[in-house]
């Protein structure tokens, strides 16, 4: 089998997980805007927005831009 990453997971980000399962909050809560303040500072940028999967973003993306049915053709 040929490797197509390799995870560096470390001790605090497994403790940062463990805290986070242990909360009230699972999949939503104070930990998606600080990542979303985190992802703006890192690139720079006015927004950032988290989704729950990269399929979602892709959604998003194209909603932002106007792409729909009518705009493909693809009605």
């Amino acid at each position: 089998m040929i490797p197509y990453s390799r995870q560096d997971i470390t001790a605090e980000d497994i403790s940062a997980v463990t805290r986070v399962l242990k909360s009230d909050f699972l999949t939503q809560g104070p930990k998606v805007p600080a990542f979303e303040e985190k992802l703006k500072e890192f690139f720079s940028v006015k927004h950032a927005i988290a989704c729950s999967s990269g399929t979602a973003a892709l959604h998003l993306t194209y909603a932002s831009l106007g792409v729909n049915p009518q705009t493909t053709g693809i009605v």
